[in-house]
């Protein structure tokens, strides 16, 4: 925290020069290691957590960080040398390969994958409409792993026994291939978004070794790991490097097998490390690079989610392309900003319960972050002074805005607003309440701002501040349907009273 803010004001004016000083030093401190460090911090808050990892690049610039012990109590930290399984993170790769399979002319995205494959199967359609190339990319082609295989129904089971284990790590492309002609399509391809995390990647990747002749691996070094330079990330790790494996852990700390990973492994068999991981994010963000121009076209928008699909990327045009990953015991984050020229990767060595939840609320975090680089999150510094100082910290966020206005990001409504959110979801409502107070006194034109502070006050059954807010609402935004449903139900409670 910014030594400043600890000392009395009549002190600050008797030593400016050094507050000059103090300001200076403020400066120096770098933004994407402050976010780093404070967002590790908030998730760390959460004893499930054992241990963190971090890579962000950023023009050039690498940033690793580790957080937390591997394995808890015994104040093992991970480093640069460890390595984490990127479970679906790997489906980036075969993206890519795909991308450069298609602008080759190798194939297309609306080829039906029979095309590629020996025999009829005619039970690889539904409804007269065969599964295509870009119904795999998009997770669109019907294929469940659940219903496809009883051998690959136990792949992520954290209690399979040592058989079944044994049979996943024997399942081979002869199991593969009789399983797939007796798979029965159940419905329309293209049309739904359902997740399809192993049978279809490697059905892709089959069809990717077919037109290339080529096994995937080489196809992994040749188009992607030589040219990224890449040492330290395979399918299978060599015995000399196995003790930089990271432990993974579930619920009540309970130790999980690494993922077992047949066949190709194109759907979620690679490790790596974060260095290594920095150095694909490089790769991917090259500019003028048709490759990963193409991989990111979007090819299906799924209405329920609002969510839009590239090569099995997540995508929001030049802004975003993000796609995470989980095993029995660990969870990560892949996620490019182009437009930024940025990127990261975050990993947990845990994946119970909460893991999605907090891995998702860090990778948004980090974004925010990096959108708003180079100025500072102040929300972090803002949560610690209603922590330590409940009476006085809207006077040390006046402080840190008036000496430190530039360093960080005192523009953006969202950082407040979500900060008040925060504060709503554990109970503390009273302190969300001050947040939002505030946020309305920063940001006075903001209908979003006065709708916020009006939840606050209805939840705590302070229905005319409630509605007035709710009301100033409406007035910055006549079409605020939250605003006018609100409204109406603080009518019905205050006429009933």
């Amino acid at each position: 925290m910014n030594k400043l803010l600890l000392i009395p004001i009549f002190v600050i004016l008797a030593f400016s020069c050094k507050t000059n000083s103090i300001i200076s030093t403020e400066k120096t401190v770098d933004p994407i290691e402050y976010s780093m460090d404070n967002t590790a911090k908030l998730i760390l808050d959460n004893p499930e957590i054992n241990s963190i990892s971090i890579g962000v690049y950023k023009d050039d610039t690498t940033y690793t960080k580790y957080y937390g012990e591997i394995d808890k109590g015994i104040g093992n930290k991970a480093n640069d040398n460890s390595i984490f399984e990127l479970a679906s993170v790997t489906k980036t790769f075969t993206a890519y390969i795909t991308a450069q399979a298609v602008l080759e002319g190798k194939l297309s995205l609306d080829d039906d994958i029979r095309k590629y494959l020996d025999g009829s199967y005619s039970n690889l359609e539904f409804d007269n409409r065969s599964i295509l190339i870009k119904d795999i990319l998009t997770h669109t082609s019907g294929m469940k792993r659940t219903h496809f295989s009883k051998v690959l129904s136990n792949m992520f089971s954290i209690d399979v026994t040592e058989s079944e284990r044994k049979a996943i790590t024997e399942y081979n492309e002869t199991d593969f291939i009789r399983d797939l002609k007796d798979f029965k399509l159940e419905v329309i391809p293209g049309k739904k978004y359902d997740y399809s995390g192993f049978v279809a990647p490697e059905l892709l990747a089959m069809i990717l070794e077919k037109v290339y002749q080529k096994p995937y691996t080489e196809l992994l070094e040749e188009f992607i790991l030589e040219k990224a330079q890449m040492n330290h990330t395979s399918m299978h790790v060599a015995n000399e490097d196995k003790k930089h494996v990271l432990n993974g852990y579930t619920n009540n700390n309970q130790k999980v097998q690494p993922l077992q990973t047949p066949l190709t492994g194109a759907g979620g068999g690679l490790k790596s490390t974060v260095p290594d991981m920095l150095k694909y994010i490089k790769f991917l963000l090259e500019k003028d690079n048709p490759v990963v121009e193409e991989m990111r076209k979007p090819l299906f928008y799924d209405e329920n989610e609002d969510d839009e699909y590239g090569y099995f990327w997540m995508v929001d045009g030049d802004d975003l392309m993000l796609l995470n990953g989980g095993t029995g015991g660990s969870v990560n984050w892949l996620i490019l900003l182009p437009n930024m020229n940025s990127g990261f990767t975050v990993s947990f060595n845990y994946n119970g319960d909460s893991a999605g939840d907090l891995i998702n609320t860090m990778a948004s975090l980090l974004i925010t972050d990096l959108l708003n680089y180079p100025t500072k999150n102040a929300s972090y510094l803002i949560k610690k002074y209603i922590y330590e100082t409940p009476d006085n910290w809207v006077e040390k966020y006046q402080q840190l805005k008036k000496y430190h206005g530039k360093a960080y990001n005192f523009d953006d409504g969202s950082l407040l607003n979500n900060l008040g959110y925060e504060f709503l979801e554990i109970n503390k409502t009273k302190e969300a309440i001050q947040v939002f107070e505030l946020l309305v006194s920063e940001f006075p034109d903001s209908s979003k701002a006065y709708d916020s502070l009006g939840e606050g006050y209805f939840l705590t059954k302070q229905y005319n501040r409630s509605l007035s807010n709710y009301k100033k609402s409406l007035e910055l935004d006549p079409k605020s349907k939250n605003a006018i449903d609100m409204i109406k139900k603080l009518e019905l409670i205050k006429s009933n009273e």
